[in-house]
């Protein structure tokens, strides 16, 4: 195999990942470099897909090989710090960054990348004057007007994203960062139908795919599996552990606040979205030697098979935080998964993070998701099915279930921020620690969208900001029915 193979091959591959078959594409690229060790273009785009999937410990591998290739390539340097950035290692991230400009100064993406790596610490101004330093480019002028609306200078950035836009020639997630920062900027000016116009074209630029009848199925399968009759006869772990807390929910309801809370107290340790929940759900039918899919297979399970997961998992909880007393879980879509939970962990504790539907929708709609992830957050009727079918879900559980899920809703975080940390603490049987409430200066590196909201004391203003969009939002409104009324009564 010469140089034009390894192109084509390399050329399928990106193909693949930009139709979205990661997995097809990670499967070509690892037969290809086992018999081509020394293809480090392959190397990088399978650090690319390395990090898609959530596998940083092979994505690290697979840049360093490529690196080894060829040290000189400032983009292979510009992934390297894209990836230490995923994981939270952001002064290792700004050092990679340094690396690419000092072998290829002006590097657009490395400058771009920097200074996204500033915003996602907190300093707007420093992102602000490296973005400034760099090429006037459209992946420039995203972090650039970002930093600006951070600032205060809201005006300077939406003349900045519409001087760039539509920026035809740049890849689809730079077009997308003009728009949504577009429509951050139009917001804060109070010009809602702009802003509008802006997070729309943003979003139609983003994944699609979502479908209700997929939730519904998936509703209705575990409904049916998850029976009030059923769960005395599903097989169980024999755990009695008691440190998984399980903070679940949609996206933009406040679960990074209460993870903060949580993790500033000196016996609990937030460890984040980990994936290792659902990872060993999807491999119950091959460690449990079943071919019945989830949940079809609890018929065939036992308990020796349910222990060995929840050991599984628990042993990762033992590698990330093995001295607390409470570890947090922060993969929101475990909501899903509540009935395995009650079976594989008795002891367990769930938080449901809750907020004003219209808010959150509104906050998921404006928000620039990685590519594949929450297709669902691009359509605001899409949105409001989403939150009926994970109202219903939760429904389920709570009539079904006999785990202890406690609500917390947003509004009152803000309302009150000392009763619900004690209300909290005291559904985790913690005992009260004034930390809890100066939860932002624990000095913990967050990786979600909240990672800028966490960083200072609770404010009031996310809590009705839906109210001044109007119709903008009407898409949205409909779709939610009498899910607003509901909320707001409970309330």
């Amino acid at each position: 195999m010469g140089a034009q193979e390894d192109k084509a091959i390399r050329s399928q591959a990106q193909s693949m990942l930009r139709a979205g078959q990661v997995s097809d594409a990670r499967i070509l690229l690892q037969e290809h470099v086992s018999r081509r060790r020394n293809d480090h273009e392959a190397f990088a785009i399978l650090a690319q897909l390395a990090t898609i999937e959530r596998q940083y410990d092979d994505a690290e591998s697979h840049i360093r090989k490529a690196l080894r290739g060829d040290r000189r390539r400032a983009d292979y340097h510009a992934l390297y710090a894209e990836l230490l950035t995923t994981q939270g290692r952001f002064r290792d991230a700004i050092a990679r960054y340094d690396q690419a400009l000092k072998g290829a100064p002006g590097y657009e993406a490395a400058v771009a990348g920097k200074a996204e790596v500033y915003l996602r610490m907190g300093q707007p101004e420093r992102a602000l004057q490296v973005a400034e330093k760099g090429p006037d480019r459209p992946s420039t002028a995203v972090p650039r007007a970002r930093a600006m609306v951070r600032l205060g200078r809201a005006e300077e950035a939406a003349a900045l994203a519409r001087r760039h836009l539509p920026a035809r020639d740049a890849s689809a997630d730079v077009q997308r960062g003009l728009w949504f920062v577009l429509g951050r900027a139009e917001a804060a000016t109070g010009r809602y139908a702009e802003a509008a116009d802006a997070f729309r074209a943003g979003n139609d630029l983003s994944a699609r795919g979502w479908a209700a009848e997929g939730d519904e199925h998936r509703n209705a399968m575990l409904m049916e599996t998850f029976t009030t009759e059923a769960m005395p006869t599903l097989p169980r772990a024999s755990n009695t552990d008691d440190r998984p807390v399980f903070v679940v929910g949609l996206l933009r309801s406040g679960s990074t606040l209460v993870e903060q809370i949580l993790d500033a107290h000196p016996q609990a340790a937030g460890v984040g979205e980990i994936e290792t929940l659902p990872r060993l759900i999807v491999g119950m039918q091959e460690h449990l030697g079943t071919r019945l899919p989830w949940p079809a297979l609890l018929s065939e399970a036992n308990e020796l098979g349910m222990s060995a997961v929840a050991n599984a998992y628990l042993a990762e909880l033992d590698r990330l935080a093995p001295d607390a007393a409470r570890v947090i879980d922060k993969q929101l879509g475990n909501f899903m998964h509540l009935g395995a939970i009650q079976l594989l962990f008795p002891a367990a504790r769930v938080i449901h993070c809750t907020r004003h539907p219209m808010d959150l929708g509104l906050s998921c709609w404006e928000q620039k998701l990685p590519p594949g992830t929450n297709a669902w957050a691009a359509d605001l009727t899409a949105i409001g099915q989403t939150w009926r079918l994970t109202e219903a879900l939760m429904q389920h559980w709570r009539a079904t279930l006999d785990l202890p899920v406690l609500e917390v809703r947003y509004e009152s975080l803000v309302r009150d921020l000392d009763a619900e940390v004690h209300r909290i603490l005291d559904f985790c049987d913690l005992p009260f620690d004034p930390a809890c409430l100066r939860f932002w200066e624990t000095g913990r590196t967050v990786l979600t969208l909240s990672s800028d909201q966490v960083r200072r004391p609770i404010y009031a203003s996310s809590v009705g900001r839906h109210e001044p969009w109007g119709t903008h939002l009407a898409p949205l409104q409909r779709a939610l029915g009498d899910a607003v009324e509901r909320y707001e009564s409970q309330g």
